[in-house]
């Protein structure tokens, strides 16, 4: 079984790690048809031409798409 939630999280769901944002595993999940998915909230900044926002989601995501804050690889 996976890490127990919640524990501190990069997320990036491009898969290519080159921007990953910082999340909050909350939950896992599996199903036969889709494997494992991880139930995080991420934070996301980005432009508004005059400065920047914050945008919170929260989703559940594949976990190929999740790493561990910990995880050297970022």
């Amino acid at each position: 079984m996976p890490r127990t939630p919640p524990f501190h999280v990069w997320v990036d769901l491009t898969g290519r790690w080159s921007a990953a944002a910082p999340g909050v595993l909350l939950a896992w999940r599996h199903s036969d048809h889709r494997g494992w998915e991880a139930w995080v909230v991420r934070v996301e900044s980005y432009s508004t031409g005059r400065g920047s926002e914050v945008l919170v989601t929260q989703a559940w995501v594949p976990s190929t798409l999740v790493r561990p804050a910990d995880d050297r690889r970022r």
